[in-house]
């Protein structure tokens, strides 16, 4: 081999004494080549600093080594912190992620399965919207969904209805009767779980709760829509998302209204701008850099189930009622 080429299979072979085969044998399935023939093929392995060509690998094994993950909305930092996760345990299996952001079009969620159903060997798909049409377009491929929970499939779960009931008990404490509550997208799981919880620990801690839809769960909605809430009368909001009270407190300091002076806001996910903005965002924070090491090896492993609860977080965004 010249100088600055670089190690083929063939060179491998040729400095252990074997042929190639058997070198591609000790690489993908090392329990059936002999000890000491896998010694010495590991050995020219290592002196030759060959690595194996994933494409070629594929060939051999039947696996591409490439995991897709399929989220609603990539600019949302819950989701990318979540697809970091991903990717930090991927990296410690030898395997690639492949990103899909959907743009919260339920229909993408579909073509994504169906295009990339062949060059991977697995599906992590969070929060989809169009549950009943992905599992068609997935087939027969492992997968594991986060927040929402599939009886055929692998799914983790992100519980937050006890920090749901630990949120309204601080806004109670604080003296607040009056809450709205800001939802999320209809598709969505989680949305209806908490809804769900804020719906329950508003009756049982005697908290009127006023849903209001802003439309996207986004920041510049929510933040148009401040005025409304405003108008409502109530003393304090709990947003779904970290965005959406991000954009309430813009919103309120845009009216000349300061939080919690004013009004006391709380959201959910726990997003590192949360700690950052001012006043520090109390929020409901959501374990997603476990989501990773928990959901990979759930892959293949058919109707699992994990979860993982969320803790409220108490910040500078919430105080006594005036």
């Amino acid at each position: 081999m010249e100088r600055g080429q670089r190690a083929t299979i063939l060179d491998v072979a040729a400095r252990a004494g074997v042929h190639a085969a058997t070198v591609s044998r000790t690489i993908n399935v090392p329990d059936k080549v002999a000890p000491d023939t896998r010694l010495r093929v590991e050995a020219a392995i290592r002196d030759l600093g060959f690595v194996p060509n994933r494409a070629a690998r594929g060939l051999i094994t039947g696996r591409t080594g490439n995991v897709a993950v399929i989220v609603p909305d990539i600019t949302n930092p819950h989701f990318a912190s979540l697809v970091r996760s991903v990717e930090r345990s991927a990296r410690q299996s030898d395997l690639q992620v492949l990103l899909v952001d959907t743009g919260e079009h339920p229909d993408e969620e579909v073509r994504a399965a169906e295009s990339l159903s062949r060059e991977v060997d697995g599906f992590i798909v969070v929060s989809p919207r169009r549950l009943h049409r992905s599992l068609g377009a997935l087939g027969s491929i492992p997968a594991v969904f986060v927040n929402r929970p599939v009886p055929e499939h692998a799914s983790v779960l992100l519980r937050t209805a006890p920090a749901v009931t630990d949120a309204l008990a601080h806004l109670s404490d604080l003296g607040h009767t009056h809450l709205a509550y800001l939802g999320g997208p209809a598709g969505s799981w989680a949305a209806g779980e908490r809804r769900t919880a804020v719906r329950h620990s508003g009756r049982t801690s005697g908290m009127q709760v006023l849903e209001l839809d802003v439309g996207e769960p986004t920041f510049e909605a929510t933040t148009v829509a401040v005025p409304d809430i405003v108008a409502s009368g109530v003393s304090a909001v709990l947003a779904f998302n970290d965005q959406m009270a991000l954009g309430v407190i813009a919103g309120l300091r845009t009216l000349g209204l300061s939080v919690p002076e004013d009004i006391s806001v709380v959201g959910f996910d726990d997003v590192p701008m949360a700690a950052m903005v001012a006043p520090p965002l109390t929020t409901i924070s959501l374990p997603t850099a476990e989501v990773g090491a928990v959901a990979l090896p759930m892959l293949g492993e058919g109707p699992a189930r994990r979860e993982l609860f969320g803790e409220l977080v108490v910040r500078h965004s919430t105080a006594r009622v005036r």
